[in-house]
Order: structure tokens, then C-alpha cells, then sequence
């Protein structure tokens, strides 16, 4: 299902270079608030739960990074062996330095959470295989966009997706906690 996945981002992405045609989801580079270079298929092995978030959103994205700082403490504190990716929806904008804000005001700690951007062409690619959309709002940011949470399995597949509501620390932890053989086979 990965690589079918994988085809379809691939095949559905616009091609405006020949390295934006070739780019697949899992060989994108992010980059970490560390200024660490990473691609998805590095972080395989653990389960993820994976965000997507502008940094110039002021609407639902800072309740979004707020509800994960505090799933990311529950699963610390449950001894639950799943990562945190947080990653910009909007790399025309969100810099290096806006997502490093961003991990630093929410506690990020790469360990656990890693918040990331990247080129317009890399995130696009990661943004196609998670079906995720977003349109620039009326200051230019991309401020109109979904607003899902993901599980990936330890495998880069997405096991269940959820929408992002006012109950969502607890809803991961649930989904995690329920799903864990599927996430971890």
C-alpha cells in the first residue's frame, strides 16, 4: 500500500523540475528543529503520529502544536514507544527558523516530537501522500487547509486518520493505545 501510495504522490504532483518530478514521499528531505536533514523512511521502525501546521495560521494550527505538546507528555509519561512529526503545510512561507519557533514555544524535543519543513517541492511530495490541502488565505499564508492527525505504522503506512477536535490529546492516546499491534507488526 506504501509504494501504491507512493505511485499515486508521485503521479498526481505537478511537474515543474525534473527533481520535483522525482521526488517520493518517503526519499523528501525534511528538516528538524535541529537543522538536521531527514527523510520519512529514516524515522520507519517507531510508529508516528504525524500533524501538518502553517506556522502564520493563528486559527486552529497553535491549538493543534498545544493539544500535541500535551499527548506527547501523556505518551511520555505512559511509556508509549511512538514519535511526534509535526510538519509545515506551508514551505513557501515557514522557514527553518519558524519551525525551530514553533518547537521551541511547544517544548518540542526532537527525542519525541519533530517539528519540520522544507523545500516547497520535498513538502508538496509528503503533502500529496497524506492527502493533505492548503490554500492561501486572505494574507497570503496558507491558512485554509485540513486539519487531520495521522498513524503511521512502524512500516511508513497511515493506519487511521483523525480529524483534529478540542479532545484530541486524549483521542491519540486512545487510537494509539487501540491500534498498537497494527502500528508495531
Amino acid at each position: 500500500m506504501a509504494v501504491a501510495l507512493a505511485a499515486i504522490a508521485t503521479l498526481a504532483l505537478p511537474a515543474q523540475s525534473k527533481r520535483e518530478a522525482q521526488v517520493r514521499p518517503h526519499e523528501a528531505q525534511l528538516i528538524d528543529q535541529r537543522g538536521h536533514i531527514f527523510t520519512l523512511s529514516q524515522l520507519r521502525e517507531t510508529p508516528l503520529v504525524v500533524t501538518f501546521i502553517s506556522a502564520h495560521c493563528k486559527d486552529i494550527c497553535p491549538l493543534i502544536n498545544a493539544q500535541t505538546a500535551s499527548t506527547v507528555r501523556d505518551a511520555q509519561d505512559l511509556h508509549l514507544g511512538v514519535r511526534f512529526l509535526t510538519i509545515t503545510l506551508d514551505p513557501e512561507h515557514d522557514s527553518p527558523a519558524d519551525m525551530r519557533k514553533i518547537a521551541k514555544i511547544f517544548g518540542a524535543d526532537p527525542r519525541w516530537w519533530i517539528v519540520a519543513g522544507g523545500s516547497r517541492n520535498d513538502v508538496h511530495a509528503i503533502m500529496q501522500a497524506f492527502h493533505v490541502t492548503a490554500q492561501q488565505g486572505r494574507e497570503g499564508y496558507a491558512d485554509v487547509h485540513t486539519t487531520f492527525v495521522y498513524l503511521v505504522d512502524k512500516h511508513g503506512v497511515i493506519r487511521k486518520t483523525m480529524l483534529a477536535s478540542n479532545d484530541l490529546d486524549h483521542q491519540v492516546i486512545a487510537a494509539v493505545r487501540t491500534n498498537w499491534g497494527t502500528l508495531t507488526q
